[in-house]
């Protein structure tokens, strides 16, 4: 879920939304909280160029987040793969 803006000029975090919010939904629907995506602008305009932000903006808070989350993803996969071959 979309969390926090992290400040360009100072790189604090301020969260614009209430925290937590994602974590109860997936609690609720007994499902795995996968993460937290910091807003980032540049999510949108390299989405918009058809660039991966991620390879564009790798070592920012935003893309960090985003590879926590496919590695979590990655995990539930293999998880399910392993399951059908027991």
């Amino acid at each position: 879920n979309m969390s926090g803006f992290i400040c360009p000029n100072c790189g604090a975090k301020i969260d614009i939304f209430r925290v937590g919010g994602g974590e109860k939904i997936a609690k609720e629907m007994n499902v795995r909280f996968l993460g937290r995506i910091p807003i980032d602008p540049r999510i949108c305009e390299d989405s918009d160029e058809g660039v991966p932000f991620v390879m564009k903006h790798g070592d920012t808070a935003a893309a960090k987040a985003f590879m926590e989350i496919v590695k979590k993803i990655e995990e539930i996969v293999e998880a399910g793969r392993r399951e059908q071959c027991d």
